[in-house]
């Protein structure tokens, strides 16, 4: 039972959660910066975009595959993964622009996410997607904003293909067990499906 006096006890414990997050993504944006221009500064001008936007996608794969794996473990994505992996895809980015003077792909980059961002939590309404994967949006959108404002649409539909034959098994053991833990883990599918139509779209420009 947790009594008024727990609960003000408890409190002063959960505050620093937000301020050290924070820290967490400007250092995770810092060090984007950093990762890319030291990357891609030494390189001739024309091969800083190409290796660059390679760079990109590994810093995604990096963090994304591990948070693919907790959310399949836990049914939880951490915003200690999700905040900070697009914290750090924004400096890397702008890392990159500053190397490569791409500042318009920078903005594309940047309102997509946002755009994605606001289509997720709509849908999130609906019941198909939960909080996690709204905000593991956000990197997926500065991820795949970069090559096209179109990509992240792509990703959110490869991830719901991907995910059908787990669904399916779902839904028969829901009929053969009401019981059972029937939820669904979609990060995986999103990761997957953010790395495949990135890398996709990198071979085929």
């Amino acid at each position: 039972m947790v009594t008024e006096q727990s609960a003000r006890t408890e409190e002063p414990q959960r505050r620093p959660a937000a301020p050290r997050l924070l820290w967490w993504c400007l250092g995770a944006l810092a060090a984007g910066f950093a990762l890319s221009a030291a990357l891609t500064a030494p390189l001739a001008a024309e091969s800083r975009l190409g290796v660059g936007e390679w760079g990109a996608i590994a810093v995604f794969a990096a963090v994304g595959v591990p948070l693919a794996v907790i959310d399949g473990r836990t049914r939880r994505l951490p915003n200690a993964g999700t905040f900070p992996l697009a914290a750090a895809l924004l400096g890397y980015w702008a890392g990159l622009a500053t190397t490569t003077g791409q500042w318009q792909l920078l903005a594309q980059a940047t309102i997509t996410a946002a755009g994605i961002f606001a289509v997720a939590t709509v849908i999130a309404l609906i019941g198909t997607l939960a909080a996690g994967d709204i905000k593991l949006f956000l990197a997926i959108g500065l991820l795949t904003g970069w090559f096209s404002w179109l990509l992240p649409l792509y990703v959110l539909v490869a991830g719901y293909i991907l995910a059908i034959p787990h669904a399916g098994i779902l839904l028969a053991r829901r009929r053969r067990a009401p019981d059972a833990d029937t939820h669904l883990p979609f990060g995986p599918y999103l990761v997957a499906a953010a790395l495949l139509v990135t890398i996709a779209a990198k071979l085929a420009g």
